[in-house]
């Protein structure tokens, strides 16, 4: 730990390394922290195990990824987010945690 200027202490953690290559595609769920937004990590589905152990660890929670999109939007064709027609009632929930 250091002193990171404002008086409080605080924790630098390194990207972790994996082998071969893994795009933003690749990753599958992430792990949630309830109050410590920093402590979010995100893994491919092959880490499963490993989001699990973190997740218990940490008091965390595995989301499973891609989430739903924010209410009273939709994927566009480009597969950017884009606001619901009017009259469109959209349902979006996608989100669900794994044990």
């Amino acid at each position: 730990m250091s002193d990171d200027g404002n008086g409080g202490p605080h924790v630098r953690q390194s990207p972790r390394t994996r082998s071969g290559d893994v795009s933003v595609a690749d990753l599958t769920m992430l792990v949630r922290v309830p109050g410590q937004p920093a402590a979010v990590r995100v893994y491919t589905e092959a880490e499963s195990v490993e989001a699990a152990r973190y997740a218990a660890e940490t008091g965390g929670e595995v989301v499973r990824l891609p989430l739903s999109p924010p209410p009273g939007y939709v994927h566009g064709s480009s597969g950017s987010l884009v606001p619901a027609p009017a009259g469109v009632e959209v349902s979006n929930s996608n989100e669900e945690a794994v044990t």
